[in-house]
């Protein structure tokens, strides 16, 4: 069952769900808007970047980046939920990569990977809703509720950073820069073949001149001997 805003409100009143901070204004129909929270990384950048202080995250072409969630969430072992990112962002040409299941008995905060799949960058402001979050509550609670690496985990960690600054090969971002350089080369070298084709058909008539030159000299050879 899908929580409406009234039982997300009731589940958090109950300890069955924590949200924190919980903002009121947050709350949809069916789901809780997350918001970008204080440290992303990206491919191009290869670096840590405080979102808080510089006041947003720029997603480059290509770019993967991973995006600490602002909000920390706690799900009892009978509550899981669903995430996905908002519309506004998928309709810009970005994706949500990680997920999109949280556990029943996960708490922390989310670090989400997001892929901008467009040749111009996105920007995401601090605090700006880009997450859609919703809210299931099972007709039993889970014998085994989460456990795993990711509890209780709040800050971006070095498996995320060395993964990203570490890693083997060329990102999205720097193939699709590259492929970007191959296609002016080549535009260029198509506009020097199409300048000497226009400058030969100019001077096509050269050839039949220089021909019949160094025929009559061949000619005018033969002759003498």
């Amino acid at each position: 069952m899908i929580l409406a805003d009234k039982q997300m409100r009731d589940a958090c009143a109950a300890g069955a769900i924590g949200i924190d901070p919980l903002d009121q204004g947050q709350l949809q129909p069916a789901s809780l808007d997350l918001r970008v929270g204080e440290l992303g990384i990206t491919t191009s950048l290869k670096k840590k970047v405080n979102i808080k202080s510089d006041g947003y995250l720029v997603v480059q072409p290509g770019d993967f980046a991973v995006i600490q969630v602002f909000e920390t969430i706690r799900l009892d072992a009978q509550h899981t939920a669903r995430f996905g990112l908002r519309s506004k962002y998928a309709r810009r040409g970005l994706i949500a990569t990680t997920g999109p299941q949280v556990a029943p008995g996960y708490e922390g905060r989310l670090m989400v990977g997001i892929t901008n799949l467009t040749p111009k960058p996105v920007t995401l402001p601090y605090k700006d809703d880009f997450l859609s979050i919703e809210f299931h509550r099972l007709e039993e609670p889970a014998e085994q509720p989460y456990r795993g690496p990711y509890q209780g985990k709040t800050e971006l960690g070095p498996e995320e950073i060395e993964f990203i600054t570490e890693s083997d090969g060329m990102a999205l971002s720097e193939v699709l820069t590259t492929l970007r350089s191959l296609s002016a080369n080549v535009g260029t070298l198509t506009s020097d073949v199409t300048a000497l084709t226009t400058e030969i058909k100019q001077y096509k008539w050269v050839i039949p001149l220089l021909l019949t030159i160094g025929l009559g000299v061949i000619a005018i050879l033969v002759a003498i001997k």
